[in-house]
């Protein structure tokens, strides 16, 4: 059985039931039983329960705005939302806004860095080019999964390709291409998370147009 805040579905029944759980919960783990609920529904794309996630992750932000180690992530998954709803400039801001917290309160880092550096890409944002290569290119050498450095190499390569520097560009997208093609993460018990799936394919052919262009 499923816990009770990580629920697919929010019927009547399931909203009464999660607020009475909630209300008993310890008031220090109240932001984050709210944060995880809300991960479950916008993980099921669905345009109502996209609202219900809003709905429960700005409560973090309004009745929890102390809890700092939830602001960040709820930051980053309304980021999604938006995302998901085709708002991508809302979108942007709220992963900068995560992007910002993160500075000040560096003990939780999200895949922000990750997805605002993509929509930059995909919105074709040259005034925000810079600021995302210097934000994404010193943490090549410190994340860990495949696609992480697949994202980042790919996002790399198009902005150099952008600024004319051929060499790094076509650096970039090699490694990209590299990247693409692991099969194994590297970990002992988890061989198969955080390789690149179908979804990304996008900035593969981005990445492909660019080496084409600049060969």
């Amino acid at each position: 059985m499923a816990d009770w805040y990580r629920r697919k579905t929010w019927t009547k029944i399931d909203e009464e039931e999660f607020f009475i759980k909630l209300n008993r919960a310890r008031v220090s783990s109240r932001a984050q039983y709210l944060k995880v609920q809300a991960i479950e529904l916008v993980e099921t794309k669905r345009t109502d329960l996209l609202l219900v996630a809003e709905t429960l992750l700005n409560r973090v932000l309004t009745e929890y705005p102390n809890d700092r180690i939830e602001i960040s992530p709820v930051l980053n998954t309304l980021g999604h939302i938006y995302k998901l709803r085709g708002a991508t400039e809302t979108a942007l801001d709220l992963y900068k806004q995560s992007l910002d917290y993160e500075k000040v309160f560096p003990n939780v880092i999200t895949t922000s860095y990750l997805d605002f550096s993509e929509l930059v890409v995909k919105m074709n944002k040259f005034d925000l080019y810079e600021f995302t290569r210097d934000l994404i290119e010193e943490r090549l050498a410190e994340v860990l999964f495949p696609v992480a450095k697949y994202k980042i190499c790919s996002v790399l390569s198009i902005i150099y390709a952008k600024d004319g520097d051929t060499e790094k560009a076509k650096h970039y997208g090699d490694l990209s291409i590299q990247y693409q093609s692991v099969s194994r993460s590297g970990l002992r018990y988890h061989r198969y998370l955080g390789l690149v799936s179908k979804s990304d394919a996008w900035l593969s052919d981005l990445v492909k147009q660019n080496l084409k262009i600049i060969k």
